[in-house]
């Protein structure tokens, strides 16, 4: 093997520096074609995830929010309120940003759907009656 085929000479160099440089602009040029379609939240949320400060407080946010909503639901089981739609509303808040909480979301959400099924069948039963 020559030298030439073992190291790019200066003009190849260039050239594959002018490609990176294209390809980084393009990149960019699609990137803000789409951010410029999207609703502005998605913009943010866009936004905070590019940035590493930003997306850790997003998540230690949606995390506390959700864990306090979770907890306040499970006292409301035993005091007056509506308890199990906070726990509901809790686990939804986290499952928007963890996938563990999504897991558990899932079958309970299906659950939900089943009883709300099952109280309008009765409740259809009782307006025949």
């Amino acid at each position: 093997m020559s030298d030439r085929e073992k190291k790019p000479d200066d003009s190849e160099n260039e050239i594959i520096e002018r490609i990176e440089e294209v390809a980084e602009e393009f990149v960019e040029d699609v990137e803000t074609a789409i951010e410029s379609v999207l609703p502005p939240h998605l913009r943010l949320r866009l936004w905070m995830l590019r940035r590493p400060v930003t997306h850790a407080i997003w998540r230690a946010s949606v995390l506390i929010i959700g864990i306090v909503l979770v907890i306040a639901g499970i006292f409301m089981l035993v005091l007056p309120g509506p308890g199990w739609v906070t726990i509901f509303l809790g686990l939804a808040v986290l499952s928007s940003e963890f996938a563990w909480a999504h897991r558990f979301y899932g079958p309970l959400q299906r659950a939900f759907e089943w009883a709300k099924q099952k109280a309008q069948e009765r409740a259809n039963r009782k307006r025949n009656k």
